[in-house]
């Protein structure tokens, strides 16, 4: 039975990439399954933990990335490829959800598509922070040293929006959480060193990085462990989108000159307070 559910929902999902520019409705969308609208809706949260009208406007979001970095089309012209009809729509969408503008993108994912993972994450193993605030600490036992552990936390299980919290850190250790006390789903993402950012979560190369969700509950005294078991992504995995914080991160570290001792030491303090905030 489940295995049907997830097949239903995959196709419903590749239907949706196949047809991003036309204005889909969620009939048009039930009778490919084909279901009642109503089922097909309950069914496709219950697989994804999105509304389809949520996950298609990720997958649209998805391809936007793919087309800033890859193409030199406008952003009208792009918004225009994925289904918007208002350039400013689809900008506002595109801020809220990737976490930066598409211009700012565009000129991020460039500096970070020959970065290999590894060595942002030598850069974070560098940065000291200290966390006074309630915190998790995230135990993602897939990763390896060189990889890099992005770590998305939103309230309750709906994963829609940006994250309400996020932290960056290096494989191979805990990934320290801020947040305020309360129930969260947690969402990871962990990219293999000898990839790039851009690779697993503008390209979607599926060997690049593992996915993982798990819910956890931070408490009033801040005290939490958690666990996340990352896999291999699914045809029904939403994708991974809000990664504006980490460009900003990077960001500060591919404008610092010199060798990468001094790089460490210039970007100490940016990079403990970007990391976890």
């Amino acid at each position: 039975m489940e295995q049907s559910r997830e097949a239903a929902a995959a196709r419903a999902i590749d239907y949706m990439r196949r047809h991003l520019s036309e204005p889909l409705q969620l009939a048009d969308l039930a009778r490919v399954v084909p279901f009642s609208p109503f089922h097909f809706h309950r069914l496709f949260r219950d697989v994804t933990t999105m509304t389809p009208a949520r996950f298609l406007a990720a997958l649209r979001m998805a391809e936007a990335r793919r087309m800033l970095l890859h193409s030199g089309l406008t952003v009208t012209a792009i918004s225009g490829h994925v289904g918007y009809t208002s350039a400013g729509t689809f900008t506002t969408q595109f801020s809220r959800l990737v976490g930066t503008s598409p211009g700012h993108f565009r000129q991020l994912a460039r500096l970070l598509a020959d970065r290999p993972c590894h060595v942002l994450a030598g850069w974070l193993r560098h940065a000291v922070a200290e966390v006074a605030r309630p915190r998790l600490m995230l135990h993602v036992p897939d990763g390896a040293p060189g990889d890099l552990v992005l770590v998305g936390l939103r309230a309750g299980r709906e994963a829609t929006d940006a994250p309400t919290a996020w932290a960056v850190a290096a494989g191979g250790s805990a990934v320290p959480v801020v947040g305020r006390p309360g129930e969260y789903q947690a969402r990871v993402v962990l990219v293999r060193g000898e990839s790039t950012l851009t690779r697993a979560l503008v390209d979607e190369e599926p060997t690049s990085h593992l996915v993982g969700v798990a819910d956890l509950v931070l408490p009033q005294d801040g005290c939490a462990v958690g666990r996340v078991d990352a896999a291999p992504p699914r045809p029904t995995d939403p994708p991974a989108l809000a990664i504006g914080p980490v460009c900003r991160l990077v960001e500060r570290f591919t404008r610092l000159s010199g060798p990468p001792e001094r790089a460490w030491a210039a970007g100490r303090a940016a990079l403990a307070t970007a990391a976890i905030a």
